[in-house]
């Protein structure tokens, strides 16, 4: 009988992979990088979501940045955004279109000087110096007229005054206004300066209580 030689087993010995330690590695200091970038970059209106916290000067556009809401360093939160809008329009609109979100204090604009070709507005409120609030319909106010330029709402069950209805600019304008509220028993002027040059005014149509 012929004996053959038994055949060798080749043993696979498991290899360390010595690449994913150098891949997390790497995955971490990219995290890094990006947080550093997200944090030192100025903000871009553009990829700015309504929702939104930031922190710095909105006088000063290098000085914004995207920051977490709920922060010490969240001065603004976004309340509202607008795209098509130009620097020049805003200095003659003064902001106003940002008179359409209640808490909005304020305004960031990036884009260009004339033309509106893709300029973005954010309407901000102001989380650590809040502008006196614009009362809703249906809100009461308190004491005389003078007392309730103050737009501290109260209940209404001890409350002097009922608004009934809130015109804009364009009525005051006209001379109408609380025209089409006939239970209107007085008038009080709310003006607020939101962002920009040119001052916006509400009129507010008071049902008077007591």
């Amino acid at each position: 009988m012929e004996n053959h030689p038994a055949p060798a087993v080749e043993q696979t010995v498991p290899q360390k992979k010595t690449w994913l330690k150098p891949v997390i590695v790497l995955g971490v200091i990219g995290a890094i990088v990006l947080l550093w970038i997200f944090d030192e970059t100025p903000v871009a209106a553009s990829r700015t979501e309504v929702g939104a916290c930031l922190k710095g000067d909105v006088d000063d556009a290098e000085s914004v940045r995207n920051v977490e809401c709920g922060t010490p360093e969240a001065n603004f939160k976004v309340v509202g955004k607008q795209g098509g809008k130009s620097e020049g329009g805003l200095m003659i609109s003064g902001g106003s279109e940002c008179g359409e979100y209640p808490n909005a204090d304020l305004y960031y604009y990036q884009g260009r000087r004339t033309t509106a070709d893709g300029g973005v507005l954010l309407c901000l409120e102001n989380l650590k110096n809040p502008g006196a609030r614009l009362p809703a319909v249906g809100d009461c106010l308190p004491g005389d007229a003078f007392a309730a330029k103050k737009l501290e709402t109260v209940d209404c069950a001890g409350a002097h005054f009922k608004v009934l209805a809130i015109e804009k600019e364009s009525e005051v304008s006209t001379g109408t206004t609380c025209a089409s509220v006939p239970a209107t028993d007085m008038k009080l002027t709310w003006t607020s300066g939101v962002g920009g040059l040119i001052p916006r005014e509400h009129v507010l149509c008071l049902d008077e209580l007591k």
